[in-house]
């Protein structure tokens, strides 16, 4: 009886030291990333907070612009704009934007039995727009670059309204602008911008474009709509500083 009950109590001594051996491994699992956490030295982190909720930027660039199928839309043009961004909540911030895009168009005349082409003439283009835009590191930089994507709305309106005797109108657009781009701090408030957009809007055309299929050739063939939606792409470089008030 007694070598019964003296193999129980080494069976169960066994248990225990087992069950405590497991609790210790898991006990060790779990203090070794807290002691890494604790130890880990925040300046070497490859993440920095955004100090900063509001920022200034003015920028420098080259808009692309879109000759359309009628071959009168905004051709490529040099642009500068001022842009306030504000912080919403978490990764979102709000931006407003003014710019002036130096473009030029040809000007077409269908009403002769001839096509005439002239110009390019100057096209003096405003662009002004709002949008929300998604900070991809939220409010943190990596490695001092803060990347982000954006959608905006807008209007870009030339500063003098010309109709050309075709009846075609180079009038204000209201634009869709998906947007990406990047910050890349130099110090705690000043960052570099890189900035790429679409200024997304639609053109019209007139009757006029079309001919009347016998002695009046016509700018755009009868199965082309008289509406164009076009992308205009726009990349820049600027400088921001960044504040709080």
């Amino acid at each position: 009886m007694s070598n019964c009950w003296s193999a129980d109590a080494k069976t169960r001594r066994r248990a225990v030291g087992l069950v405590g051996l497991r609790y210790a491994v898991i006990g060790l699992a779990i203090a070794a990333p807290l002691r890494a956490q604790v130890g880990h030295d925040p300046a070497g982190s490859p993440f920095h907070d955004l100090i900063s909720t509001q920022g200034l930027s003015i920028s420098f660039g080259r808009f692309a612009g879109n000759a359309t199928v009628a071959g009168v839309g905004a051709k490529p043009g040099a642009f500068i704009g001022v842009r306030f961004d504000t912080r919403l909540s978490g990764p979102m911030d709000f931006w407003a934007s003014v710019g002036h895009i130096a473009s030029s168009r040809l000007v077409v005349d269908p009403t002769g039995t001839v096509i005439k082409v002239t110009g390019p003439i100057d096209l003096s283009l405003i662009a002004a727009d709002v949008g929300i835009a998604l900070n991809l590191t939220g409010a943190k930089t990596w490695h001092h670059v803060a990347p982000f994507v954006g959608i905006g709305l807008g209007i870009l309106s030339p500063s003098q309204s010309v109709t050309d005797p075709g009846g075609y109108s180079a009038a204000s657009n209201f634009s869709f602008i998906p947007t990406v781009g990047a910050r890349i701090f130099l110090g705690r408030t000043l960052a570099v911008r890189l900035d790429a957009r679409d200024y997304y809007f639609r053109y019209e055309w007139p009757l006029s474009y079309y001919g009347d299929g016998n002695t009046i050739p016509g700018v755009l063939s009868s199965d082309i709509s008289t509406k164009q939606w076009t992308h205009n792409y726009a990349l820049s470089l600027g400088l921001t500083y960044t504040f709080t008030f």
